[in-house]
């Protein structure tokens, strides 16, 4: 307890002898150090929220939470209360039990609400309840499509008529809320099209209108103009073959000549026409029975037919006809749809390029060789067997030897190696800063760091020693000497060690504590 006491009296007494500047950089340097250990304890202890649900309607968030709070699981609200985040690690846990107790169900009414035995209702509710869960099945259903967010469904179901001119279509609409910049093909709207046209009795396809969240109609009455819709398929499948050839006969070329050296189009006429036909073959050598008569009559003549035979017994006779029928083969034949029926080949292939002479300056550009006939032939083999050229369609393939214009491309590359060089400078000289930096602030905390500590050994209590005799007085004309000698003699006889020098600076501190002082002001002025 004395030893604490004393540390703590000596403590104050050094904090007492120092400059109100030492003053303030020694309590900034207490709070840098307790807001460090605070912030580094609260990022051991920190919680990672991530999104366990949004777009909830304020129902399922309502169901949710409850059960959030039902098993003691921290939550943060956002979006107006549509979304949900909980600790990261209990996320995938979270999902699968709420799962099991049928959360979230989307936001949507499916055939559910028939689940509950409402007695006494009418047609008009059984009618509109039956609506709303067939809307609200394929809202579910559509937003299984990973590019849709969220989606609704209106159905307009118009009630009978007695008479059919009477009766009005069915009309249908979704709204749909696209993931990001995602955007859904021509078949995905098709087939969300004839999904609801499928689900609804009377709703034709042409009636069903598909718009996104700004509004934008992405679908609706395409039936309607058929040339129109069976163009851009056209259209559509003529592109995809086309790029589908390039890249064959490009990648080759690339493989053979380098990349950038040669360029490849293909246009493709293909026939869209459906033909059917239809045939029949005859084959007189093949006779197959078609029907046979048995006629049978007792003594009496009968007018016989061709291809009859009679038997004649006991005053009675049989007649057997039959008839045969030439053997016929029905072919019904229909045509593919989109058959190529002719390609047009484009092929640009640069030249090769050699050195410039030794005796010209480093400015000189390479020289411009042209490729000789027999390799532009090579080359053509190896486009018209990779886009499956066929001399009876009428296949054409052109093929031109020319320079390629590099002056873009060698200032794009310029342009990179000089940004590739400014940032690996940038690198060094950044990594460098950060090296010379870390070296000056280690000096800078090592030379602070021995000068704490000097004075911490400074005003700590010595040891206390045995007791010994009395030295003898020194001269009074050398006093600082006496107590030099008197200290090294009392530390001596007590564990006959030599002096250190903090054993000489602490004996000097306590009988001369304004003399050290002065050193310690001294010193910090220095520094």
């Amino acid at each position: 307890m004395d030893t604490f006491k004393a540390f703590f009296k000596g403590l104050s007494d050094w904090v007492g002898r120092m400059t109100p500047s030492q003053v303030m950089m020694l309590l900034g340097l207490s709070a840098g150090s307790i807001v460090g250990a605070v912030m580094l304890f609260g990022w051991v202890n920190s919680v990672t929220y991530s999104r366990l649900y949004a777009n909830l309607d304020a129902a399922e968030a309502g169901e949710v939470v409850n059960w959030l709070n039902d098993n003691q699981i921290p939550y943060q609200l956002s979006d107006n209360g549509s979304s949900i985040d909980i600790p990261q690690d209990d996320v995938y846990r979270a999902r699968l039990s709420l799962a099991a107790e049928g959360l979230p169900r989307g936001g949507t009414v499916g055939y559910s609400v028939f689940d509950q035995n409402n007695l006494g209702m009418t047609d008009f509710l059984q009618n509109l309840n039956f609506r709303r869960a067939l809307e609200g099945e394929l809202t579910r259903t559509i937003m299984q499509l990973k590019e849709v967010q969220a989606a609704r469904v209106h159905i307009v179901m118009p009630k009978d008529r007695l008479f059919k001119e009477a009766q009005e279509e069915a009309t249908a609409s979704v709204l749909l809320k696209l993931r990001g910049s995602g955007r859904l093909t021509a078949a995905q709207l098709d087939g969300i099209t004839h999904l609801v046209s499928a689900s609804v009795e009377g709703l034709e396809p042409p009636n069903i209108a598909i718009i996104d969240y700004n509004g934008n109609l992405l679908s609706g009455g395409k039936e309607a103009d058929p040339v129109a819709g069976l163009t851009a398929n056209q259209l559509e499948a003529r592109k995809q073959i086309e790029q589908h050839l390039e890249s064959k006969a490009q990648t080759m070329l690339d493989r053979v000549l380098g990349p950038n050296t040669a360029i490849v189009r293909v246009t493709a006429d293909l026939n869209f026409a459906q033909r059917e036909q239809t045939s029949e073959s005859f084959d007189p050598n093949q006779q197959i029975v078609r029907s046979e008569e048995l006629t049978r009559s007792d003594n009496q003549m009968s007018d016989k037919p061709a291809e009859e035979a009679e038997s004649t017994e006991s005053g009675s006779s049989e007649t057997t006809v039959t008839n045969y029928e030439i053997g016929k083969t029905v072919a019904h034949l229909v045509e593919a749809v989109g058959s190529i029926e002719r390609l047009s080949i484009a092929v640009m292939v640069d030249g090769t390029y050699e050195a410039p002479p030794a005796d010209a300056d480093g400015a000189a550009a390479p020289v411009y060789q042209p490729r000789t006939q027999e390799d532009l032939d090579r080359l053509a083999a190896i486009v018209k067997n990779a886009v499956g050229f066929d001399s009876q369609r009428n296949d054409a393939i052109e093929m031109v030897n020319v320079p390629f214009n590099q002056t873009d491309l060698d200032l794009d590359r310029q342009a990179l190696d000089s940004m590739y060089l400014q940032q690996f400078w940038w690198d060094v000289g950044k990594n460098v800063g950060l090296v010379l930096l870390a070296v000056f602030a280690l000096f800078w905390l090592r030379k602070r760091a021995s000068k704490l500590f000097k004075a911490l050994g400074q005003i700590a209590p010595a040891p206390r020693p045995a007791p010994t005799p009395a030295p003898a007085p020194a001269p009074a004309a050398e006093p600082a000497t006496a107590a030099v000698s008197t200290a090294d003699a009392s530390f001596g006889s007590a564990d006959q060690r030599q002096p250190t020098l903090v054993d000489h600076m602490q004996k000097a501190a306590r009988e001369h504590p304004d003399e050290i002082a002065k050193v310690i002001r001294t010193m910090m002025a220095d520094s």
